[in-house]
């Protein structure tokens, strides 16, 4: 893997990227995130990914950068740096370095930039059935920014994984509204169910395209809310994320999913996207 990654207007070594303690990515958390995979050297919904990093900057009060062509190109030029084929990207934008830690901000604050890649693993055919647990949903209340301040979403996350699950599905005053690191997904009387887009969750790209593949394959898919109980009586349930794609979940808790093996909708849904991704893969 190359060791190369961006940083405020350099390509250089990941091992000599620095920044300051005074950043207030560093110090507060105070920054917008984005993850975009990449096939055989072809970006997954790039300009889907960019945008939602421009609306979070703009949700924010920080000013972008660069201009949605000028992120194209930076992208690019880091795929271009990498060897490997499949590589997942991280852009990190914070609202950059003030005098000293103070709450208030300087509006004249020039953002940190920083465009990591790394190796990413593809997906294969076969689907990976993982067990989850439920959660309350103690986050904020601006889900649909993708803040680098995720305190809450690792100790949820953390909690599950002490407790041997690969996922925390979470929940406010009974719905659903989505996992920790995912989006969720229903299956009831083969309908597509999935929690509504608004500020209780981040509306992933990897969701977006599953809603788009769903109306394709005629499937009926609503956006509604979903009370816990649902899950109960659910014939499939899976969740979504640009680096996990699909994932049946089979086990809730100390129930089982139905029958426990992954459901015909699920395996569906899944041929679809690798076929979207093959077809991305050789464009």
């Amino acid at each position: 893997m190359t060791d190369i990654v961006y940083l405020n207007g350099e390509f250089i070594a990941k091992s000599s990227a620095k920044i300051s303690v005074l950043d207030r990515g560093f110090l507060f958390g105070d920054g917008i995130y984005e993850v975009i995979p990449v096939y055989n050297g072809k970006a997954f919904r790039l300009q889907q990914h960019l945008e939602r990093l421009i609306y979070c900057l703009e949700q924010v009060d920080i000013q972008s950068p660069y201009t949605l062509q000028k992120w194209h190109e930076l992208i690019v030029q880091i795929i271009a740096k990498s060897v490997q084929p499949h590589i997942s990207i991280y852009i990190q934008v914070s609202r950059g370095c003030q005098i000293d830690r103070v709450h208030t901000v300087d509006n004249a604050l020039i953002p940190s930039v920083l465009i990591m890649p790394s190796e990413l693993s593809p997906q294969v055919a076969e689907l990976a059935p993982i067990k989850a647990t439920l959660k309350d949903d103690i986050r904020w209340q601006y889900c649909h920014i993708k803040s680098t301040s995720l305190l809450a979403n690792i100790i949820l996350r953390q909690e599950a994984h002490k407790q041997g699950f690969q996922e925390a599905l979470l929940h406010r005053n009974g719905v659903l509204t989505e996992g920790a690191t995912s989006n969720i997904f229903v299956v009831c009387n083969n309908n597509i169910l999935t929690p509504k887009n608004n500020q209780s969750i981040l509306g992933g790209i990897t969701r977006d395209l599953i809603i788009e593949l769903a109306q394709n394959a005629s499937i009926n898919l609503v956006e509604t809310d979903i009370n816990i109980s649902t899950l109960d009586t659910a014939d499939e349930v899976w969740i979504s994320s640009s680096s996990r794609e699909i994932s049946p979940v089979t086990q809730i808790d100390d129930k089982i999913v139905a029958s426990g093996e992954i459901g015909p909708v699920t395996q569906k849904m899944h041929r679809a996207f690798q076929v979207f991704k093959q077809t991305l893969i050789n464009d």
